[in-house]
């Protein structure tokens, strides 16, 4: 039987690590110097594009990853390749289509760690409205307060029904690239 006093103690002991390992795991995203870009093939070409609007909730510690959580948002009318005439095009009704869905969404569902000291984030990724299981690649380095996440996958733009199906104009795989500055 615990006397009271002592589990008093051992509550509180509990509690106490209980917050800091929760409050540990918890990060802030700084804008500034934080991207999300996508790499794309048009006619035969490849090109860089990023979405200049997105957050990110990264609730993460490496020491226990399948306790993580990570949500991403972009905001699809955000998207910029350098090219007026792409960046027009991507959002049309075809396309992007942000009248109608303004944001992109990856949710994590699990994360574990790969023998190679990497992570992987298998979750869902919605883009116009269709949802399909995404495993996202990524690296997690912390530095004290700070954190750096790096992490990508590739996509299929049509099993989203993304664009048209003319393929050799534009390629079906898409690549995502994520790169996060993290603060406490």
């Amino acid at each position: 039987m615990v006397r009271p006093a002592k589990r008093t103690i051992f509550l509180t002991l509990f509690a106490c690590i209980a917050f800091s390992t929760a409050e540990a795991a918890e990060w802030q995203l700084v804008e500034d110097s934080s991207t999300v870009r996508f790499i794309g093939v048009q006619e035969g070409s490849a090109f860089r594009a990023r979405f200049e609007n997105f957050s990110a909730m990264i609730d993460f510690d490496p020491g226990n990853p399948t306790a993580g959580k990570i949500i991403g948002v972009v905001k699809m009318d955000s998207a910029v390749s350098g090219d007026a005439e792409r960046d027009a095009t991507l959002l049309e009704e075809d396309w992007f289509n942000p009248e109608n869905y303004p944001e992109s969404r990856f949710e994590s569902e699990s994360i574990e760690q790969l023998d190679d000291g990497t992570f992987a984030a298998h979750g869902q990724l919605t883009i116009i409205g269709v949802s399909q299981p995404v495993t996202m690649a990524f690296e997690f380095e912390v530095a004290e307060m700070t954190a750096r996440f790096t992490g990508s996958f590739d996509i299929k733009r049509l099993d989203f029904g993304v664009g048209w199906d003319a393929t050799n104009w534009i390629d079906d795989e898409v690549g995502v690239q994520i790169n996060l500055d993290l603060q406490k």
